[in-house]
C-alpha cells in the first residue's frame, strides 16, 4: 500500500491511498468465501458452488463493492497510524478510483484535531463565591410565594389590579395576522402595565381593546370578559405554618432562610465555577478550524429557520458567536482528555435506566441518549472544577482519571 500526504489548508489534508491488485483481490475472494456461505444454489450443497455461478446469481459487482467495504476502512486506518496524524473526526472518503493495475486509489480528506494548549490553571489559586446576603425581605418575598401558591380564587365584581380575569376574542399581531383567543385565564397582577390598566374597572360581560405586546403596540386585541376572580391569600401566621409541616411562623421563616442560603451558596459556586471555566477557556491558546466554525454556524441557522435555513446567510455576529462555541468545545474536551474525566458505561446505564423508570415512556431516543451522555459528562467536568485551588485538588484529579480510566461509555451518535 502506498500513502501519499496531500495539505489542503491550515487544519484539513487528503490522503491518497493506492491498494495494491493483490490486496484487493484478496478482499475479493474473502467476500466470495462469505457469500458463498449464505447463498443457496439448487443441486449444491451449501459453500459447494461453483464460483462462477454464485457470482452470476449474486453479482460480481455486489462481491467487488463488499471488499471495498471491508478493505477501504482497514487502509484508511493504516494510512493515518503510517503518517501519524490525529484526526478530530472521522475522515471523508471523497473517492474510490479503479486503477489500470487492478488497483484502487482512495481518497479522504481529513479535518485534523487542532492544537491546543491549556493555560496552567491547577496553578491559579481558589477565588472565593461571592454569596449574596439573605435578608429579611428575601424571607418575606419567599413567604408571599408561598401564601401564594396556597391562594384561593372568589368571584370578583369588577377588574383590579389583583383580579385573575377569564377572556376570549380576536388578536392582532405585529406582523399583521389576525387569530383567535380561546378562552384564557390571566392574573394581572403579572401582566404588563399597559394591559392591566386596559381592563382596569371591567366588568364580566364587557368588551376591552388591550394592547398584547409591550414593545409592539401595533399588535392589540378586541377580548370580553368571560369571568372576573379575585385572589384570596391565606393568613400568614402560625395556623398556615402548621398547615404547611411547620410548628410556628418563626420556625417556618428560619427554615425557609435557611433554605435560601443553601440555594445562595450553590448559586454563588456554580458562578464561580462558570467564571473558572470561561478563564480557561479565554486563555487557552488555539486557532479555530475555519471549517468547524461553519459547520457550528450553519447548525445555528437550521436552529433558526428549519428547513427555510438555506434562505438565510451567515452574517458576522452569528459567525463570531459560533467560533467562541467551537472555541468552547475544542477547549472543553482538552480539559476532559487532560484530565481523565470520562463517563463509565455503568454511570451511563444508571442514569438512563433511572431516567426511563421515572417517565415510564419505554427506551430514549438516540438524541435523549446523547443529551444525557452530555449532562452527565457536564457535571463531571463541572464537579473538577469545584477542586481545582483546594489542598485535596491533586488527589481528587488522580481518582477522578482512575475512574475514567474504567470502562468509557459509548456516547450517543454525533453528525
Amino acid at each position: 500500500m502506498v500513502v501519499e500526504l496531500e495539505k489542503l489548508n491550515e487544519d484539513e489534508v487528503r490522503v491518497l491511498i493506492d491498494i495494491e491488485p493483490e490486496r484487493l483481490q484478496q478482499a475479493v475472494d474473502e467476500a466470495f468465501r462469505k457469500i458463498a456461505k449464505r447463498v443457496r444454489v439448487p443441486g449444491f450443497r451449501p459453500g459447494k458452488a461453483p464460483r462462477p455461478i454464485i457470482e452470476r446469481a449474486y453479482g460480481s459487482q455486489h462481491l467487488y463493492e463488499d471488499a471495498l467495504n471491508e478493505i477501504v476502512p482497514q487502509a484508511y486506518s493504516d494510512a493515518i497510524e503510517e503518517l501519524k496524524l490525529t484526526p478530530y473526526e472521522d475522515g471523508t472518503i471523497e473517492a474510490i478510483d479503479p486503477q489500470d493495475d487492478k488497483g484502487v486509489r482512495v481518497k479522504a480528506r481529513i479535518l485534523l484535531q487542532p492544537e491546543i494548549k491549556l493555560p496552567d490553571y491547577r496553578s491559579w489559586p481558589r477565588s472565593e463565591a461571592a454569596i449574596p446576603e439573605v435578608d429579611d425581605a428575601a424571607v418575606d418575598a419567599a413567604l408571599e410565594q408561598e401564601r401564594r401558591a396556597h391562594a384561593t380564587l372568589v368571584p370578583g365584581d369588577v377588574c383590579g389590579e389583583n383580579s385573575v380575569v377569564e377572556l376570549t376574542g380576536t388578536y392582532v399581531d405585529d406582523e399583521g395576522k389576525a387569530g383567535t383567543i380561546e378562552r384564557t385565564q390571566v392574573a394581572l397582577d403579572r401582566s404588563f402595565p399597559a394591559f392591566r390598566e386596559a381592563l382596569q374597572g371591567a366588568r364580566a360581560g364587557e368588551s376591552r381593546q388591550v394592547p398584547l405586546d409591550s414593545e409592539h403596540p401595533e399588535s392589540t386585541a378586541h377580548v370580553t370578559i368571560e369571568d372576573v376572580r379575585e385572589i384570596e391569600l391565606p393568613e400568614l401566621d402560625d395556623e398556615f405554618a402548621k398547615e404547611h409541616g411547620h410548628q410556628k411562623l418563626k420556625e417556618m421563616r428560619e427554615e425557609l432562610t435557611n433554605a435560601l442560603r443553601a440555594e445562595a451558596e450553590r448559586t454563588a459556586e456554580d458562578r464561580r465555577r462558570s467564571a473558572l471555566l470561561d478563564r480557561i477557556i479565554a486563555e487557552a491558546e488555539l486557532r479555530v478550524p475555519e471549517v468547524l466554525a461553519e459547520r457550528e454556524a450553519h447548525g445555528m441557522l437550521h436552529d433558526l429557520y428549519g428547513e427555510a435555513a438555506h434562505d438565510h446567510e451567515v452574517d458576522d455576529d452569528m459567525r463570531q458567536q459560533a467560533e467562541q462555541q467551537v472555541r468552547a468545545k475544542l477547549v472543553v474536551g482538552r480539559i476532559l482528555e487532560q484530565e481523565g474525566i470520562a463517563l463509565t458505561q455503568a454511570e451511563f446505564d444508571g442514569a438512563r435506566q433511572i431516567l426511563e423508570r421515572s417517565r415510564g415512556s419505554g427506551s430514549l431516543s438516540e438524541q435523549e441518549q446523547q443529551s444525557l451522555y452530555g449532562i452527565l459528562l457536564d457535571e463531571k467536568l463541572r464537579s473538577f472544577l469545584g477542586t481545582l485551588g483546594e489542598e485535596q485538588a491533586a488527589p481528587a484529579a488522580e481518582e477522578t482519571q482512575a475512574e475514567g480510566k474504567a470502562e468509557p461509555a459509548e456516547p450517543a451518535h454525533q453528525e
